[in-house]
């Protein structure tokens, strides 16, 4: 399938500080669309798709993200990897689409079919709304009030967003505007008006798939034909197949800690081998950063003691500390006139915490920034029970949902995190049908 090119295992933290330069750091001149393209990955709700960018390049903008969203629209919120919501590169959509749409229209069909939405009736509105051509952005309301109209009996709201999801999903409708920078209420355009240059095909939709893997391959490398499998959603037989078209360019490589070699692109491998030094050592990356997305094998990240801490026991991750690529510790923050971080370093590195805290100065005045707070303040909290202890939903509130001081105000026991209205955290994570358990 590939050839075994490296002799010498590379130590696990050279694999760590490789891939903390190239994922969880911008390139000096990258565009935010390079950057993204590069990378794929990052979550698509807000606030997580801001934050996690804002970790990589502080001077960011959440401007800059609407103008390539809304303006340029070289950026689109899309399902794709794990029939799960992330933000892509416009140009790489249709690449994308092809390759996965299979799990794509199959993903939450039984649930419509529950809300009495067949099949048939499904593809009936594709035709519908296709044939309305509206031109302008449409609200949640809006189209639900076009698609059900003279209609009696609706469905509940759930229903209804599931419906929409759906008609994102199989390339009817592109999510467009929301409201505020934790909102992920979409407004809703057609995609031949969204983007009339593209062509939405699903010709050749193997080449597509050996593509997305490579694309894997050159940003998470190297990693496990498991990693592929759950990175991308696609049958194990047919990862095995698409990384045998890639022989020519793949490479069996032997990693510290890994009994069985995984696998690799060759034009990584020298830098693979001597990464250089980190750029920024000590990061805050959100919940469902890509980072902490990026392998099935979590243990690659974090020590083992430390895993449930990190993961809850459906696969979601909390927000954390990384040095070098290595989780050293968690981190949450509040939001209101006054924001609050709080952070927690694991004792085995707690020599960092003075540089941790000097980090999370600098990045409590983004946040700040972020959500017009006049104050912050930091605070050094205790770790508690793991997350495989506590109920689900802990891993939005790794150090307690109890602020650290007694107040009035309830906007500090909402996470900025949760997705409100229609994204509220309720299942497991992002509703995916391809849950992992943290190994």
């Amino acid at each position: 399938m590939a050839s075994r090119m490296v002799v010498e295992k590379i130590p696990l933290k050279v694999i760590q500080r490789y891939h903390h330069n190239s994922i969880n750091n911008f390139g000096e001149h990258e565009t935010l669309v390079e950057a993204v393209a590069k990378r794929p990955g990052f979550f698509g709700p807000n606030p997580v798709a801001y934050l996690s960018i804002m970790a990589r390049r502080p001077m960011v903008q959440l401007s800059d993200l609407d103008e390539a969203l809304l303006n340029d629209r070289t950026l689109l919120r899309a399902t794709a990897f794990r029939s799960s919501l992330f933000l892509l590169c416009s140009a790489d959509y249709p690449l994308y689409f092809r390759a996965l749409y299979p799990q794509l229209k199959a993903s939450g069909f039984k649930r419509l079919a529950e809300g009495n939405i067949s099949e048939t009736l499904f593809h009936k509105m594709e035709k519908f709304l296709v044939e309305a051509n509206f031109e302008l952005p449409q609200s949640h309301d809006q189209i639900v009030d076009f698609l059900f109209s003279g209609k009696k009996q609706i469905p509940d709201v759930d229903v209804q967003r599931l419906l929409l999801r759906k008609l994102c999903d199989v390339g009817i409708l592109a999510r467009t505007h929301t409201k505020g920078w934790k909102g992920n209420d979409f407004s809703y355009a057609l995609i031949k008006n969204w983007i009339p240059e593209w062509q939405l095909t699903l010709d050749n939709p193997e080449t597509a798939r050996t593509e997305t893997i490579r694309r894997y391959l050159r940003c998470y490398g190297p990693a496990s034909l498991e990693d592929i499998v759950w990175w991308t959603g696609l049958p194990a037989m047919q990862v095995q197949r698409s990384v045998s078209h890639l022989r020519r360019e793949a490479v069996r490589i032997p990693v510290e800690g890994y009994k069985d070699d995984l696998y690799g692109l060759r034009e990584n491998i020298d830098e693979m081998k001597n990464p250089g030094d980190a750029r920024e050592e000590i990061q805050f990356l959100p919940p469902w950063d890509p980072y902490t997305f990026g392998w099935l094998n979590r243990r690659r990240l974090v020590d083992r003691e430390f895993v449930n801490w990190v993961y809850d026991p459906v696969g979601n991750a909390t927000g954390v500390i990384v040095d070098s690529g290595k989780v050293i510790g968690l981190w949450q923050f509040r939001d209101s006139q006054t924001n609050i971080l709080e952070f927690h370093v694991f004792a085995p590195y707690s020599n960092q915490c003075r540089n941790v805290f000097r980090r999370a100065e600098e990045h409590s005045l983004l946040l700040a920034n972020l959500s017009g707070a006049t104050a912050v303040n930091i605070f050094e909290r205790p770790l508690l029970p793991s997350l495989s202890e506590r109920p689900l939903g802990s891993f939005l509130w790794p150090l307690g949902k109890e602020p650290p001081f007694k107040t009035p105000d309830e906007r500090l026991l909402e996470s900025p995190m949760e997705r409100r209205t229609s994204n509220t955290f309720r299942n497991s994570y992002l509703d995916s049908e391809h849950v992992v358990r943290a190994s």
